[in-house]
């Protein structure tokens, strides 16, 4: 309250200056003097709460920014199939039994499972997958029979396999495709197998045991 005499005595110097109005007494200085205190305590209020208002912003963005800054979790992995000890080829085909149509010049007693019987010319038949139409002259990605042509001399090239009670050579020919050549008492056989059917050499083996060699077979020439 020190500073009451001072602003009292203001207050009437400036209703002095005023003219001729009286001089305000005493109570109306206080209440004067009260009004501009709560006045000075609301403003003092405001710009506290203004400076609260500023730290809880301030404090949001710190909030976000440390959010923002962290790594977002990684995603859970999903491990691939390992391609380590795979099965041997021979072990994704089958020989299964045939009971469709024959063929003339060969009949076969198994084919790889999913393969049919393509078809046969005179000189050659050809064991195929369903939808492959390639023709008779392709041997590509087929199981092909046929008789050595005449114009081969001497013994097969090979390792000396069995064919049944049979003598065989078997061998891998340039690109992969085996190649068995055998002599089933009355006639020199060979059975070509595409390197992609992925037969074992004891499937080849198999298969050429149920191989049959009729009177329309011919060996071809060159």
């Amino acid at each position: 309250m020190s500073d009451l005499p001072d602003l009292t005595d203001r207050l009437h110097r400036l209703h002095r200056l005023g003219g001729e109005a009286p001089a305000p007494s005493d109570e109306t200085v206080r209440r004067d003097l009260a009004r501009g205190r709560g006045a000075a305590r609301r403003r003092a209020l405001r710009v506290g709460t203004a400076g609260l208002t500023l730290v809880a912003v301030a404090g949001v963005g710190t909030a976000i920014a440390v959010s923002a800054d962290r790594s977002p979790a990684p995603a859970p992995s999903i491990a691939a199939p390992s391609t380590s000890g795979s099965a041997d080829p021979g072990a994704r085909v089958q020989l299964v039994a045939y009971t469709g149509e024959q063929q003339p010049g060969f009949v076969v007693a198994k084919v790889p499972a999913g393969f049919v019987l393509e078809g046969a010319t005179p000189y050659n038949l050809n064991v195929a997958r369903a939808d492959d139409h390639s023709g008779l002259d392709v041997f590509e990605d087929k199981l092909v029979v046929m008789l050595e042509s005449q114009s081969v001399t001497g013994e097969p090239e090979g390792a000396p396999v069995k064919v049944g009670a049979h003598d065989g050579w078997l061998r891998t020919a340039e690109g992969g495709s085996q190649i068995l050549t055998y002599d089933d008492g009355e006639h020199r056989v060979v059975v070509q197998a595409w390197e992609s059917l992925g037969l074992s050499d004891e499937q080849v083996i198999e298969f050429a045991e149920g191989v049959t060699v009729t009177a329309q077979a011919q060996a071809g020439v060159g």
